[in-house]
């Protein structure tokens, strides 16, 4: 038994057991032994004071559990009632589900506070052999989703909201007195191509003539969305101003010009050929070049521009867009969005730039050494037109080149003299006006009210600061080349640079999001070739309310890769457009198009009665039957919008829950008929007249109606 003795059996842990203050704290019988509450309505006779309770917060949080976690998270531009889907998808809820990681993963910016774990391997394999049974889905989906645009969604677009249409109305009066000074009347005189099948061009950068510095710019936000985000909101619409009919600014002036279009037009004529170029243009009337599935209006200018070496050489200058009538509908919503979106997402700290004056003090600070070479003594009082017009100096000294040196001395002494009595009266002039201007307070008007500025002391008061940059369009086949300077409005930035803000207005955000077209991706593809170190921001906008659904900043490169390398197709068009122009003789033009056209555009030079003329009238429709630009539905992509996320459903898939499909109408109850009053009284009869009362006679009526609706229905049978 030794073997047992060296085991205590018996043995037993240690007690320890023993009561702690955290224990004796978190127990609930010990704080109802303490009694801890405290009554807020009784004052404390301490000095301290207690917390103090809001019961107006604690009694006005919703208690439904389930309320709460319906509000817990927000989606943006989640439909109140799902689509009627007309039946249940092919593939299942798990299916979808693990699809949507994949998804999920590609568009991590995409609703991030709903957390989706990230794929497996078996996902990514299962998603590969569900992807042909997807592809069918889709084509099956984009098809209902047509026939549901021309029956109810079709609406949604025709009728934009009233402020949508005044920003619109702003900005077509703000074109309509730009183009006052160009000709009215216009005919038809080329047709143009705007494409060349058989050639393959290029563009390059070739040099930066006027550089802009984009920190100065205004910086938007672009918050986390957590309550509805519209962009349909009041804010500051331009107007016309009679002083600065063209709102731009020269390459080589630092205020808004006052001169009308076509002299904008010969000054910018000349800038392109003291840089070696011969085609001056803006980025709008390149991006209309390639967009060849709009409508489009813009001004071509060809002026005789005497060069250095005194001979003239004509200089091709494209103007910006314009319309003469009021645009499709569709149209006027993408233009007035383009202006709301800006100012939506400027906070409020960053909005007093949008005049852009900073940009005006730094050109300031870099030309004040250039500046000082040619200073003017503060004594002489000047008075000239324009402030970019140079002070004219009149030599009344040139006879006095012959003169002996002994009356040179003397005129010199008299001159010196009667300049310190003119300077004197001239300093004693200027504190009487001063003393004048201090006792009188009201200011001197101007007698010709019409030159009066209307933009000054607004945001509108300078337009966006323009680059100009020279490039270099060459054909690879002929060989030909192009000098091309093309100049750009730099409006906002973010924290890496600058942006350009791209709004895609949606009408089926239930259904799916709508595909860019080919041409507004070269479009928009151009705009970041022309800028330095710029990213574009697409912003996914319900069309009937404002409400912004989703983000979507893209770079250069990124657009490429999902589009494929685009540049040769746009330097194609513009090289080719500019081949046509090339030979035009010095005048005043219009290039129209129209997507009938195809690939091709309409030429109008001036002249007397011609079929096209310049009569701006924003309440006239271009097209009076504004539903036929409507009848074409809306191509839809399948991008993850956060409803698909947030109901865990694939883009462009109908529904794997049973629950979201419309229920059916409950059949009404089956009862049976009375049958008419005109057989009842036959049977009447049959049965051996009416009026009995008897219980016998009246199943006795009974049978006998029954039997004359039997025989009834055999005989119409």
């Amino acid at each position: 038994m030794e073997h047992i003795r060296q085991f205590d059996w018996c043995t037993s842990q240690p007690d320890i057991y023993f009561l702690k203050e955290e224990d004796i704290s978190h127990s609930v019988t010990e704080k109802i032994l303490r009694n801890k509450f405290h009554n807020p309505a009784i004052s404390s006779d301490s000095e301290e004071e207690g917390a103090v309770i809001n019961w107006d917060e604690i009694f006005s949080k919703k208690q439904n559990i389930q309320f709460q976690k319906a509000q817990r998270l927000f989606v943006p531009c989640l439909p109140q009632h799902p689509p009627p889907y007309p039946k249940l998808s092919a593939i299942d809820g798990r299916q979808h589900y693990v699809c949507l990681k994949i998804i999920c993963a590609e568009n991590p910016h995409i609703l991030p506070e709903e957390f989706v774990p990230r794929p497996r391997n078996s996902d990514h394999r299962l998603f590969e052999e569900l992807k042909s049974k997807y592809e069918d889905e889709k084509k099956e989906f984009i098809a209902w989703a047509k026939t549901l645009w021309t029956n109810s969604h079709c609406v949604r677009a025709l009728h934009p909201k009233p402020h949508v249409e005044n920003v619109y109305e702003a900005r077509f009066k703000m074109r309509a007195n730009e183009m006052n000074s160009y000709p009215k009347s216009f005919d038809m005189v080329a047709q143009i191509p705007l494409e060349a099948s058989n050639s393959t061009c290029d563009m390059a950068f070739d040099k930066d003539i006027k550089k802009v510095n984009i920190s100065l710019l205004p910086q938007i936000e672009c918050r986390p969305m957590t309550h509805k985000f519209s962009i349909i909101r009041p804010c500051n619409t331009p107007e016309p101003c009679t002083k600065h009919p063209c709102k731009f600014i020269l390459p080589h002036e630092k205020s808004v010009s006052i001169l009308p279009l076509t002299e904008v037009q010969r000054e910018l004529a000349q800038f392109a050929l003291d840089n070696n170029a011969h085609y001056i243009a803006s980025e709008n009337s390149l991006k209309c070049l390639v967009e060849t599935d709009q409508t489009w209006d813009i001004s071509v200018n060809v002026s005789d521009v005497i060069g250095p070496d005194g001979e003239t050489t004509n200089v091709v200058v494209l103007g910006s867009e314009f319309s003469v009538y009021k645009e499709a509908v569709l149209v006027r919503t993408y233009r007035a969005f383009k202006h709301l979106l800006q100012h939506s997402l400027l906070p409020p700290s960053e909005k007093p730039k949008l005049n852009y004056k900073d940009q005006d003090d730094n050109t300031a600070e870099e030309t004040t050494v250039e500046d000082n070479t040619n200073t003017v003594p503060e004594s002489v009082d000047m008075a000239v037109d324009s402030d970019d017009e140079e002070n004219l100096c009149i030599d009344e000294g040139l006879p006095d080149w012959f003169a002996s040196d002994e009356d040179m001395s003397e005129k010199g002494q008299k001159s010196n003299s009667e300049k310190q009595e003119t300077n004197k009266h001239i300093a004693k002039n200027k504190e009487n006006e001063k003393t004048q201007g201090s006792n009188n307070t009201e200011p001197i008007k101007d007698n010709n009210d019409f030159y009066n500025c209307t933009c000054k002391d607004t945001i509108f008061e300078r337009p966006p600061p323009r680059s100009y940059r020279r490039w270099r369009l060459r054909s690879t086949t002929t060989g030909e080349k192009h000098q091309l300077i093309v100049h750009c409005a730099h409006k906002v930035r973010d924290q890496h640079g600058e942006v350009v803000l791209e709004p895609i207005p949606e009408y089926q955000l239930e259904l799916g999001a709508s595909a860019q077209s080919r041409d507004k991706i070269r479009s928009l593809a151009l705009s970041l070739s022309l800028r330095e170190n710029a990213s574009l921001l697409n912003v996914r906008v319900d069309g009937d309310s404002g409400e912004v659904a989703t983000f979507e900043s893209v770079s250069r490169d990124q657009l490429m890769a999902v589009h494929g390398d685009v540049t040769s197709d746009v330097a194609n068009t513009l090289h080719t457009a500019l081949s046509q122009l090339q030979g035009l003789l010095p005048g005043k033009y219009v290039l129209r198009h129209e997507p009938s056209h195809g690939a091709n555009a309409l030429l109008y030079a001036v002249k007397a009665g011609g079929a096209l003329t310049l009569d701006f009238d924003c309440a006239r429709l271009a097209e009076l039957d504004e539903a036929k630009s409507l009848k074409t539905p809306p191509t839809l992509t399948p991008a993850l919008l956060p409803f698909h996320k947030y109901r865990k459903i694939l883009p462009l898939a109908f529904t794997p829950h049973q629950h979201l499909l419309p229920r059916e109408p409950r059949k009404p109850p089956h009862r049976q008929k009375t049958p008419p009053r005109a057989l009842q009284k036959d049977a009447d009869k049959q049965c051996g007249g009416a009026g009995a009362r008897s219980k016998v006679g009246k199943h006795r009526k009974r049978a006998c109606v029954f039997m004359k609706l039997q025989n009834t229905v055999k005989y119409i049978n």
